[in-house]
C-alpha cells in the first residue's frame, strides 16, 4: 500500500489557495454610505451621539443640514446610524450592533461628514475617532476617546475634551475649554477668555487677546499674549515662556523648581528677587500674571508696545 509523504513544497503550494480563499472571505470590505437630509429652522441644535467613527462638522449659511456616513470594512453592516429631526433640532446617533470594535478586532472605518447652518448650535459625542469642526458661530461642545480635536473659525463659547489625542484651533472669538489627556496643545488666533490643560504634551498659545489660564502635566507651555486680563500658567514636566506688549500693566509671581526666572520686561516695583522666584509689579501693576513650574526655567519676554 503506498504511503503518501507531503514534502514541504507541497504542502505550500496546497496551502496558497486556502490562505487567498480565506483571506477573500474575512477581509472583503462591506462599504456603505448613510444620507439624510433636513431643513433646520432657527433656534434649534445638532447632536450627534456615536460609539464609533471620526467627524468632521462644518457651518454653511444656508438652513440645510445634510448628514453624510461613509462605512468601511469586513464588519460595516454591523454599524446602525440613524438621524431624527425633532422640535428642539436633529439628533444623529451610531451604535455598533456587537462589543467587537472595543476589542480592537474590526478594520471598520466609519467618517461623518455633517454640514449644518452657521448659528446652529453643536454638540458632538465619540468613542472611536477625531472631530473636526470649522466655520460654526454658535456654541461647540464635544468629546472623543479615540482621536484628536481640530477647530478653525469658530465663532461662540467652546468645550471640548479628548482623551486620545491632541487639540489643534485657530481664529476662536468666544471663550474657550479645552482638555487633552494625550496629546500637546497648539491655538493661535483668540479672541476671548482660553482655559487649556493636558497630561500629555506641550502648551503653544499664539495671538491671545484675553483671560489665560493653561497648564500641563507633560510638557513645556508657550504663550504670546496680546493683553493681560488674568494669566495663570503652570507646567509640572518643562519650561515656561510668555511673550507680553512691552507696555502692559500686570502684577507679576514668576517661580521654578528647575530653573531660573529671566526678564525682558522691567519691574517697576520688586516685591521678591532670586534667581528661582521673582514677584513685583510691570508697569505700575495690574491682573495678576502667575507663573509656575517644576521641570525647568521661566522667560518674559517683550513684543512690541501696543500703543498706537
Amino acid at each position: 500500500m503506498p504511503t503518501w509523504i507531503c514534502r514541504p513544497w507541497i504542502c505550500r503550494l496546497c496551502l496558497v489557495p486556502m490562505l487567498a480563499l480565506t483571506s477573500s472571505t474575512v477581509w472583503a470590505a462591506a462599504d456603505k454610505t448613510f444620507d439624510q437630509h433636513f431643513t433646520a429652522p432657527t433656534g434649534g441644535h445638532f447632536v450627534l451621539d456615536t460609539d464609533v467613527g471620526s467627524v468632521t462638522v462644518v457651518g454653511h449659511d444656508s438652513r440645510d443640514l445634510t448628514v453624510h456616513a461613509d462605512i468601511s470594512g469586513s464588519r460595516a453592516d454591523e454599524i446602525k446610524i440613524s438621524a431624527q429631526q425633532t422640535g428642539s433640532g436633529v439628533t444623529v446617533t451610531g451604535r455598533q450592533s456587537s462589543g467587537w470594535l472595543h476589542l480592537g478586532l474590526s478594520g471598520t472605518h466609519v467618517k461623518f461628514t455633517i454640514e449644518v447652518p452657521r448659528d446652529y448650535p453643536v454638540e458632538l459625542k465619540t468613542s472611536g475617532g477625531g472631530l473636526d469642526v470649522r466655520g460654526v458661530s454658535a456654541e461647540l461642545r464635544g468629546s472623543t476617546s479615540g482621536g484628536p480635536i481640530d477647530l478653525r473659525d469658530i465663532a461662540g463659547p467652546v468645550d471640548m475634551h479628548t482623551s486620545g489625542g491632541g487639540v489643534h484651533a485657530q481664529n476662536l472669538k468666544g471663550s474657550a475649554r479645552l482638555r487633552s489627556s494625550g496629546g500637546p496643545i497648539d491655538i493661535g488666533d483668540v479672541t476671548g477668555d482660553l482655559d487649556v490643560s493636558t497630561s500629555g504634551g506641550g502648551i503653544d498659545l499664539t495671538n491671545i487677546d484675553g483671560k489665560i489660564n493653561a497648564d500641563t502635566s507633560g510638557g513645556g507651555v508657550d504663550v504670546e499674549a496680546r493683553s493681560n486680563h488674568g494669566i495663570s500658567l503652570s507646567s509640572s514636566g518643562g519650561h515656561i515662556r510668555l511673550m507680553l506688549p512691552s507696555d502692559i500693566h500686570g502684577t507679576l509671581d514668576a517661580e521654578t523648581s528647575g530653573g531660573r526666572v529671566r526678564t525682558q520686561i522691567p519691574l517697576s516695583t520688586t516685591e521678591l528677587s532670586e534667581s528661582n522666584h521673582l514677584r513685583g509689579q510691570i508697569n505700575g501693576g495690574g491682573d495678576r500674571i502667575s507663573l509656575h513650574t517644576s521641570g525647568g526655567g521661566i522667560e518674559i519676554g517683550a513684543l512690541a508696545s501696543t500703543a498706537h
